[in-house]
């Protein structure tokens, strides 16, 4: 599987020049599925840390890292990765409500509404830089700027010719860019929250591209088709009137009856 995953970099490569590698993630359910030397926050140094900062230890510095409940410090993906249930979940909210003397049914809600995996299915999650990672991700997430994102978008659509379909929240980018793709296996576009930022030291032009399992062979075809034809992801930015345009547009301005650049030129 590592060489495999190595190909598959090499050719994200190809297409973009990501800052950092693009970051496997498989969801463990027996301890024996978590590679030889994984970094275990708590266990190996006694501490925590949020899981935005797993997926940056594993691209920025090329950790394995692997994460029970304890290892957690960030309160969304203990209900949203089904280490309690969501009427747990729910019951901190009312213990909050309690404390400050408020309503607890802002905070119902709010846990009502977050995809979630199945409250125990899972015993935790193995996070590593996928040109190391010597197993089959349950997803890959590309950390890309915006105009990466474009060529990203333009490799899925060379086989899906269809729109690229996602929702967005200011916050918990570390379950909406996961959770989701894995219950729906679909692609998935996601801003960073302000803990990636504050906490994982993740830039403000990057943005999330999550592949689903289910999708690689498709995506890894259109990436490989996309790459072939030269487009990365630098376009040169100018500002000029009757600006050189490919032959389609000509076919398509003389079928609709309007100007064609060859025309132009002759007036």
């Amino acid at each position: 599987m590592l060489e495999t995953n190595q190909q598959r970099q090499a050719l994200i490569d190809k297409l973009v020049d990501l800052r950092y590698p693009a970051v496997a993630l498989k969801m463990i359910r027996e301890e024996s599925e978590v590679p030889a030397g994984a970094w275990r926050p708590f266990r190996d140094q006694g501490k925590h840390i949020a899981l935005c900062q797993a997926f940056a230890y594993a691209r920025r510095q090329g950790k394995t890292v692997y994460m029970e409940k304890e290892d957690h410090w960030c309160w969304n993906p203990i209900i949203t990765y089904g280490y309690i249930d969501k009427e747990l979940g729910k019951e901190g909210f009312r213990a909050i409500a309690r404390a400050y003397g408020t309503s607890s049914a802002s905070g119902e809600a709010f846990v009502e509404g977050f995809p979630a995996l199945k409250a125990g299915e899972y015993r935790g999650i193995l996070a590593a830089p996928l040109d190391k990672a010597d197993f089959q991700p349950d997803v890959t997430m590309l950390y890309c700027k915006n105009d990466q994102l474009r060529v990203i978008l333009m490799a899925v659509d060379t086989q899906t010719h269809a729109l690229t379909h996602s929702s967005f929240s200011p916050v918990d980018s570390c379950t909406y860019a996961v959770i989701p793709a894995i219950l729906e296996g679909n692609y998935r576009i996601t801003l960073p929250d302000p803990g990636e930022y504050e906490r994982a030291l993740t830039p403000e032009d990057d943005i999330i591209f999550t592949v689903p399992r289910q999708r690689e062979a498709e995506f890894y075809k259109g990436v490989e088709a996309q790459a072939a034809h030269g487009d990365r992801s630098t376009f040169y930015m100018t500002m000029k009137e009757d600006f050189g345009r490919p032959k389609m547009y000509d076919i398509l301005y003389e079928t609709w009856g309007l100007m064609t650049g060859d025309k132009w030129d002759k007036e």
